[in-house]
């Protein structure tokens, strides 16, 4: 089931035609998106997990965890996290049938963008430990920020285990940890990863710059 989750993103990331202005844009596109499938159960937005059951958690938001999406199939959950990075840049959108240029976010801060697709493999690895119904989970990291894509010219940059540039191979077992005593750590604490995982960014169809990560 898994792999037809990971198939369904990709398409319905392939036939959308018009650019998402933020984060929510992406979520709802594909819990609709789901629904329109008719394969599921149940298409959760924003599952409230409360803290309480997430021992042990390694971030102080524990008294509000949410999933993006979880998926229901059969007594079976699958939790889907989504992060939307960008930089500045002019989009046309379509208002009340007028078409005008609207100009996305500027998030900056790649360290912080870096660790918090981290902190989502490890949040989706926790609640397939934790939950014996929750599956492996999915993870959607998307930026029109191509600085993502690239390695750190120092390899011993602070935020460079939490690198996401292309082709970076993960293999389970792999601690993760900033280098060095940074200020940004603090709440920010390293973490061990379950899983190999292999980055790869594909570009979205239709949006120049944009492009993503389906883990």
């Amino acid at each position: 089931m898994r792999q037809t989750i990971l198939t369904q993103i990709t398409n319905a990331l392939a036939i959308r035609h018009s650019y998402y202005i933020r984060e929510l844009d992406i979520q709802l596109y594909l819990a609709n998106y789901f629904l329109q499938t008719g394969l599921y159960d149940n298409v959760f937005i924003e599952y409230h997990v409360p803290g309480v059951l997430m021992p042990p958690y390694l971030w102080t938001d524990a008294n509000n965890i949410y999933i993006d999406i979880v998926l229901e199939k059969e007594n079976q959950f699958y939790p889907i996290e989504i992060k939307y990075k960008t930089v500045s840049q002019p989009l046309p959108h379509l208002v009340f049938g007028q078409i005008v240029n609207v100009l996305l976010g500027q998030h900056g801060a790649q360290n912080i963008g870096c660790y918090d697709f981290w902190k989502d493999i490890k949040r989706i690895e926790f609640f397939e430990a934790t939950f014996p119904l929750a599956q492996r989970g999915i993870v959607l990291f998307a930026s029109n920020d191509l600085s993502y894509q690239n390695a750190p010219l120092n390899p011993n940059v602070g935020y460079a285990p939490f690198s996401i540039h292309q082709g970076r191979h993960v293999q389970a077992g792999t601690q993760l940890n900033w280098n060095g005593a940074l200020a940004v750590a603090n709440g920010r604490p390293g973490f061990i990863v379950n899983y190999d995982y292999t980055i790869n960014w594909t570009q979205l169809p239709y949006h120049h710059q944009h492009y993503y990560i389906l883990i």
